[in-house]
């Protein structure tokens, strides 16, 4: 009987051992995808103006089709893709925008594929947007990322 609970004991033990080396390994794991993925933690780093250089619309459709100028000034976002006036005051939450009142615009009539750029940068942002700063051709590259889409952009 001694000998059964030596071995149930020693059994406790190696699977203790091993949920805590597992756990280990996946904390260390988060913590470097997190910094190798330039995953964002606030605004700071991108203050100032960008200009869209790549993207595209998981669904398909083209709505970035010509250069998007964003302004990051503390926390307020500023689009212009030549017609509207677009803005957001947004805080980063796990690596997410978060606004609490979506996109601010003024309701200039613009042309179909300057309005439906517009509006899908207005779902990038309201969509909770996945932010990144990482490295590209031409030097680092700001990026927002949802179901509506991708798009990344270089400093100005």
């Amino acid at each position: 009987m001694r000998r059964r609970w030596r071995w149930l004991a020693l059994a406790a033990l190696v699977a203790l051992a091993g949920v805590g080396s597992l756990y280990a390994v996946q904390l260390a794991m988060e913590r470097s995808a997190d910094r190798s993925a330039g995953w964002l933690h606030s605004l700071d780093e991108v203050r100032g103006k960008w200009v869209s250089r790549t993207g595209f619309a998981y669904d398909g459709t083209s709505p970035w089709t010509r250069p998007v100028t964003l302004t990051v000034d503390g926390d307020e976002l500023r689009f212009d893709v030549g017609c509207n006036r677009m803005s957001a005051v947004v805080h980063v939450e796990d690596h997410r925008l978060r606004s609490e009142q979506g996109v601010v615009t003024t309701e200039i009539g613009c042309p179909p594929e300057v309005a439906a750029a517009e509006a899908w940068l207005a779902a990038l942002v309201t969509d909770g947007a996945q932010v990144q700063l990482k490295g590209s051709t031409e030097g680092p590259m700001f990026s927002l990322d949802t179901n509506a889409g991708w798009i990344g952009f270089v400093p100005r």
